[in-house]
């Protein structure tokens, strides 16, 4: 059993001890209002799948090249998400949790693939939908992975500004079912000042107002390079940690742990693992 598994162990099993199990964090919902009938507007089915605003056509060689899941061939790497979404989705149903926070310790140990392929995953349940949001204002690269980015004219960037509405910037992979994508375009200074304003409170409120059968994932930048996850904390109901086998130090990983002891730790990705097979194999604690 590797070091940095034991050290993971260890690290989950504190953070539980000292959450004592935190509650989720109240969200406030916004009165909703109505919108004239030429304005686009997001409206929820029978079924409870979130119906897009506008459309974005993916790139499959990118996809690919990315490793995405709906465009590999790799079987044990697909059947991988499969169960870490079925072991998320049952942790999340049974709190009753919507909103999903994924973050790494440190940069380059694949939080952003993680994201958006568990978000792939979940939408392949048919009784699911599922929102991706970009909010890792620095380093985005959501829109990037799925071969996007170049039609990308608004994103939550320009949002966040004031310059862009929510029907801006939710974008609808053409070619895939039952997911909406958030994305940014670039840098932003200041982020975690506008992550705690109030145009992300209303975009948060929005998101309130979807089906409860919407998933909502956040990704975000690693814990120990900035504060906004922390920032971003008290929004969601629960944080999935990613961190790279060989990469990740220990010390790092405490330090993460600690930050994010008063948080719903819903579990630890350990990626690229080298027991498994595929480039990015992983596993979930």
């Amino acid at each position: 059993m590797s070091k940095i598994y034991t050290s993971i162990q260890k690290a989950i099993e504190k953070s539980r001890q000292s959450q004592s199990v935190v509650p989720p964090t109240a969200k406030p919902r916004a009165q909703h209002q109505e919108s004239s009938s030429e304005t686009r507007q997001a409206e929820t089915s029978g079924s409870g799948i979130l119906r897009l605003f506008q459309t974005a056509q993916t790139d499959k060689q990118v996809m690919e090249e990315n490793r995405v899941v709906s465009e590999i061939d790799d079987e044990s790497a697909i059947a991988a998400y499969k169960i870490m979404r079925t072991r998320v989705l049952q942790r999340m149903r049974s709190n009753n949790w919507r909103t999903l926070l994924v973050t790494s310790a440190s940069p380059g140990e694949g939080k952003t693939l993680t994201a958006s392929n568990l978000a792939l995953s979940i939408s392949r349940d048919v009784n699911q939908s599922v929102l991706l949001v970009d909010l890792d204002l620095k380093r985005s690269r959501v829109a990037e992975y799925f071969g996007f980015d170049v039609e990308i004219k608004t994103g939550i960037g320009e949002y966040l500004n004031g310059t862009a509405e929510i029907e801006d910037i939710v974008y609808n992979p053409s070619d895939l079912q039952r997911i909406s994508i958030i994305p940014n375009r670039g840098a932003i200074e200041n982020s975690s000042d506008l992550l705690s304003g109030p145009r992300m409170k209303q975009l948060l409120a929005w998101i309130q107002q979807q089906s409860n059968r919407t998933i909502v994932i956040f990704d975000m930048p690693p814990v120990l390079v900035g504060d906004d996850v922390l920032a971003f904390c008290p929004e969601v109901d629960a944080v999935l940690l990613v961190v790279a086998q060989g990469q990740t130090e220990r010390a790092s990983l405490e330090k993460a742990m600690s930050l994010l002891a008063e948080t719903n730790v819903l579990g630890v990705v350990l990626n690229k693992c080298g027991e498994s097979s595929g480039e990015n194999a992983y596993g979930y604690y």
